[in-house]
């Protein structure tokens, strides 16, 4: 999980690994599933982290953190969690910020999966921002951003249809659109090879 963050922020990511509950959901008895994503920071640095976490929010171990970028990256590794409802109430407190671009691809990561109050929440919480930054990012990872575009699109086809007919009109494509600059260069990037969507 270290490599989900910039290398200057690992003493604070060791902090706050320290303090994360070592206890998992329906002690299942590893803490951390087997994939993982990679994306590609402005800096050319990466950063990778796994998609699901079985840990054990601790709300009490959340508050001992004084310090707000570990609070940050608290938030960050706690949106991979396996509950829906811990991974919404961490991406709101990262969109309560002003935060930084290593929270960008866990924001990202999270648009493309299948809970529609979730990509409300991130549209309400970027809509009035300037996400040049974000735009940047997500043109930085052009593979990665079409693939959660696409992911996104297949979960409103399943899911979202009937309550929202018109594709247009769905929060998710409003998101990818307004604030994250999809368009349609990204639909001609073919995936790379072994890429799954």
């Amino acid at each position: 999980m270290g490599q989900g963050f910039p290398q200057e922020l690992q003493k604070k990511f060791y902090n706050v690994l320290g303090v994360i509950s070592k206890q998992t959901y329906n002690n299942v008895s590893c803490g951390m599933g087997d994939e993982y994503e990679t994306y590609l920071l402005l800096d050319d640095s990466t950063v990778t982290f796994p998609v699901r976490i079985y840990f054990i929010d601790d709300e009490k171990a959340y508050d001992t953190l004084e310090d707000k970028e570990e609070k940050l990256i608290y938030d960050c590794i706690f949106t991979r969690s396996c509950d829906g409802y811990v991974r919404q109430r961490h991406l709101r407190n990262i969109l309560a910020e002003d935060f930084p671009e290593w929270c960008m691809p866990y924001i990202l990561k999270l648009s493309a999966e299948y809970v529609m109050e979730i990509l409300d929440d991130i549209y309400k919480g970027l809509r009035t921002r300037d996400n040049t930054q974000f735009r940047a990012f997500c043109a930085n990872n052009p593979h990665m951003f079409r693939r959660s575009y696409t992911r996104m699109v297949s979960y409103w086809n399943e899911y979202y249809r009937y309550e929202c007919y018109r594709f247009h009109d769905y929060v998710g494509y409003r998101l990818y659109k307004e604030c994250f600059g999809y368009s349609r260069k990204y639909e001609r990037l073919t995936l790379k090879e072994g890429e799954q969507l």
